[in-house]
């Protein structure tokens, strides 16, 4: 007998993700030359998290993720 373990995301686990996902995407567009130099990282987040998170979204949370990913030394393969 096989028995799957479904586990949901809390609200909180969602909002990291979309932080982080914010922060990949702006790299990326500012890479490509995508978005103005001039426009912050904390503007690309907001504008990008969905409405339905932003009650969850605060400075602190998105310094703890930025800080979290500038650490991180993540290579790619």
């Amino acid at each position: 007998m096989c028995t799957q373990l479904l586990l949901t995301l809390t609200s909180r686990e969602k909002i990291i993700i979309s932080i982080s996902n914010s922060i990949a995407l702006y790299s990326q567009k500012l890479q490509e030359g995508a978005i103005a130099q001039n426009q912050s990282v904390i503007d690309f987040i907001l504008k990008t998290i969905p409405e339905s998170s932003r009650s969850e979204l605060s400075m602190e949370l998105i310094d703890d993720v930025f800080s979290f990913i500038s650490n991180s030394h993540m290579e790619l393969s």
